[in-house]
């Protein structure tokens, strides 16, 4: 009953982390394409469609396809630069399919050597040294794909930015990734790992940030609130908003609190008295004592919690 407790619990929890990962590459992807419509779909449904049969291919390790998910939108990121510096004219339709080369070629590497890349991923493991720089070799030939189309464009920039010549650079790239597919599963796994392990790392450090979150945002609001206070009902405006001393509201107060505590300083909105200065200026000094003796809290906790688990590791020898 227990098992069946936890198999349910972890299927929750690897559906949700799937949910957000598409979540993310849609923010991405309505971020790239804009208004170009079939370049938007074609980024949702390859992200989706291949992560779906990663999952199928490899049950079980959910992490895998997860990862790949995740780094679809890195993927994007890059696609959507290599697009608008070299591809400007490219229409949306063939942008999309150009977008799916690529992961269609993993995805069909991943079929076709099955067996190889079960044998990383049912044994996932943190590479360093040669292993790590072996596995990450597939990058130097994609590299040099996108340096050479840089180098054509500054002299035949007419022939360079035009559906063939991007399908032919987007079909060079697939046609890599395929042949090294085992290669690019290695590097998902590692970076698989190094994610999950980040987050172990993240959620024992969860109580003490909270803790300094809740007391950072309510400094922030008790200088919000003087702030308010200050430019309602002592004399004379405190403040400058654009080209004009006013009264601010609290919003406008809470956003300036923000701003003077974390020492952004936007200039939106700028203190025009020496009270409102005095006061700006102490909220400084609190904001940086306080962000100090968090991160040394913080660092201490980590040390306690690793003395901990050395100890209790020592003691179950």
């Amino acid at each position: 009953m227990a098992a069946e407790s936890d198999r349910r619990g972890r299927s929750i929890r690897e559906a949700a982390f799937f949910a957000a990962s598409l979540g993310l590459v849609a923010l991405v992807a309505a971020s790239v394409a804009g208004r170009a419509g079939y370049l938007f779909v074609a980024i949702i449904l390859s992200a989706g469609i291949s992560a779906a049969m990663l999952w199928w291919l490899f049950p079980g390790r959910a992490f895998f396809a997860l990862t790949f998910t995740n780094l679809v939108a890195v993927y994007a990121s890059i696609f959507a630069f290599f697009l608008e510096e070299l591809f400007g004219e490219i229409g949306s339709a063939v942008a999309g399919i150009g977008f799916c080369l690529p992961i269609a070629a993993f995805a069909l590497g991943c079929l076709v050597r099955r067996s190889d890349i079960r044998a990383v991923v049912d044994q996932p493991d943190i590479r360093g040294g040669k292993a790590l720089y072996g596995a990450l070799t597939w990058l130097i030939p994609v590299f040099v794909v996108g340096a050479s189309a840089v180098v054509l464009s500054w002299f035949v920039e007419s022939l360079v930015n035009t559906d063939l010549a991007f399908l032919f650079s987007m079909t060079l790239i697939a046609v890599i990734v395929l042949s090294v597919s085992r290669n690019v599963a290695i590097f998902l796994v590692d970076a698989g790992l190094l994610f999950e392990e980040f987050l172990k790392r993240m959620s024992r450090l969860a109580v003490p940030a909270f803790a300094f979150l809740t007391f950072y945002a309510l400094l922030v609001i008790f200088f919000a609130s003087i702030f308010s206070i200050v430019s309602q009902f002592a004399g004379p405006d405190h403040f400058r908003v654009g080209n004009e001393t006013k009264q601010i509201t609290f919003s406008e107060a809470i956003h300036f609190s923000i701003v003077t505590i974390s020492t952004v300083g936007y200039g939106d909105i700028v203190p025009a008295s020496n009270l409102a200065r005095v006061l700006a200026s102490i909220e400084v000094i609190c904001g940086v004592l306080l962000l100090l003796f968090g991160v040394s809290e913080l660092l201490e906790y980590t040390r306690e919690h690793r003395r901990d688990r050395a100890r209790t590791d020592k003691e179950s020898r």
